[in-house]
């Protein structure tokens, strides 16, 4: 991921070469305790509230107090870890931030970073960064980091994953090779809907589509500048133009909502699909669903069968493309309700550049949730299960390692080739990669207008995108009633942000 530096990080850099005093953060200082010019350990212990994306895991304490020796050890530091499960995630890490009570530490998840920073619930990290974050500078990369940006100050630091997407369906393999279903070909809807309709014809009590969590389909294929579950004034056609349309008027968009419609109608999405809460890989798991729509990743595969303990197959069908909006949709930020933010930085140092702590944080003890059968290109194992485990029984199973801050300088999971991460390192450099890159949207002048044309995607969108609803009858309402909440003052105003960065960038 190293990449050439931006002149503002540069400059921050080597100033931070040449002398490492000075206040880390003008709007937060610390509360004294802290060692003072760069030094890494805490005068006094430091205990600190980090907050991730997870179902709960029955031995976490036993996890974090591993973790809690090193960075101890280390820094003087603790933390106590309070997971949240993804459906609930948004609303509860929004009322901690509001509130300033509960977190230190968060990956901003599903939230436009801008917003957080805008509302003041996030803190700027660029001082920080410069006197205590360095090693996470170079483990992540420069440009990076600098798609944290908001203004003037970087706000949130991406983790090391898959920063492109492709799209395409996941389905169980054992269906899939009873019926001679091609996945490595499927390339297109048509394709993949003589599928579906093979496994309905055949398997009267498996439902060949369901949702995640109420979702059928989040993208396919255009850039939502930083509005990912509103798609507010979006870029068409993997943004290689920059032009802002309204997606909900596009051709593109009612041809889609069409064919999921003719689906509900042939018994090919869940009935009540919206209300669904469970993902979809539980469904095949309990053998009640065949497959769902995903963004994919390279090994996306191997991480479902691991998770779900079903072997899991997949075709892939929007090829990769990168926004800016992906490197933001998990990033790590510092709570401006944090006594100790200059601790923080330090762990979040730690937690980006040492294996042992991302192992601990991603796969749980050794020789107890997880054991070593090979050796990674990156000089760290290939690990798998202990016999007579999986997902079903670990105390710890290993999901979200992508959330985590840096998957990519620990373990490989089995099933995956030997040079893991640099095939996906690989994935993130040639996919294709929007015109509007780096650029962050700023909500705030249309802020009443977001509120109210949010509401009305909320009443339609992904009743339309399930199927559920009647495009005919129902998409020209759901136009209707944005074009009343305002969603083309918000158009206007991405435009001509995105008009003067573009403008700003020939310079």
């Amino acid at each position: 991921m190293k990449r050439l530096l931006s002149s503002t990080l540069l400059m921050v850099m080597l100033l931070s070469l040449i002398s490492a005093c000075g206040s880390p953060n003008n709007n937060a200082a610390g509360n004294g305790e802290g060692a003072a010019n760069g030094d890494a350990k805490e005068n006094k212990l430091v205990k600190l509230n980090v907050v991730m994306m997870s179902t709960n895991k029955d031995d976490k304490d036993e996890v974090v107090k591993a973790v809690n020796e090193i960075a101890r050890e280390k820094l003087n530091i603790e933390m106590d870890v309070t997971f949240i499960s993804y459906g609930n995630y948004v609303q509860q890490t929004t009322m901690m931030l509001s509130s300033g009570k509960g977190v230190d530490l968060l990956p901003i998840y599903m939230t436009p970073l801008a917003t957080a920073a805008n509302n003041g619930q996030i803190i700027p990290l660029t001082k920080l960064l410069d006197q205590y974050g360095q090693g996470l500078v170079e483990a992540i990369g420069a440009e990076y980091i600098e798609s944290g940006r908001v203004g003037d100050d970087v706000y949130g630091i991406t983790t090391g994953r898959d920063l492109a997407k492709a799209y395409g369906f996941e389905m169980r393999k054992d269906l899939a090779d009873k019926y001679n279903i091609d996945y490595e070909n499927i390339k297109t809807l048509d394709q993949l809907e003589e599928a579906l309709m093979t496994i309905h014809e055949n398997e009267p009590n498996i439902i060949p589509v369901v949702p995640s969590n109420g979702e059928l389909v989040r993208n396919w294929g255009w850039d939502t500048l930083g509005d990912d579950m509103t798609n507010l004034g979006v870029l068409m056609d993997f943004g290689k133009e920059l032009k802002v349309v309204n997606l909900y008027e596009t051709d593109f968009y009612k041809d889609f909502i069409t064919r999921m419609n003719r689906w509900y109608k042939n018994g090919l999405i869940m009935q009540d699909a919206i209300n669904n809460t469970e993902n979809s890989g539980t469904l095949m798991k309990a053998g009640s669903a065949f497959g769902g729509f995903v963004n994919l990743k390279p090994g996306f595969d191997v991480q479902e069968t691991r998770n779900y303990g079903t072997e899991i197959v997949v075709s892939e069908i929007v090829p990769a493309y990168s926004t800016t909006s992906d490197v933001q949709m998990a990033t790590w930020a510092i709570s401006s309700g944090s006594k100790h933010p200059e601790a923080a930085m330090k762990l979040l140092n730690l937690m980006y550049t040492d294996p042992d702590v991302m192992n601990l944080l991603i796969y749980g003890i050794e020789d107890k949730h997880y054991v070593k059968v090979g050796d990674a290109a990156n000089g760290q194992s290939i690990i798998d299960y202990p016999e007579g485990m999986d997902g079903s029984n670990s105390g710890y199973r290993p999901s979200g390692g992508w959330i985590w801050p840096n998957q990519t300088i620990g373990h490989v999971w089995n099933g995956n080739p030997e040079d893991y991460w640099e095939v996906q390192t690989e994935f993130n450099n040639t996919a294709i990669r929007s015109a509007a890159y780096g650029f962050t949207y700023d909500s705030s002048k249309v802020r009443n207008q977001v509120t109210a044309t949010s509401n009305v995607v909320a009443k339609y969108h992904n009743a339309l995108m399930t199927g559920m609803l009647d495009p005919e009858e129902t998409l020209p309402i759901f136009q209707k009633e944005l074009k009343a909440a305002g969603i083309d003052d918000i158009i206007k105003e991405k435009q001509a942000q995105l008009d003067k960065w573009a403008a700003n960038r020939k310079q």
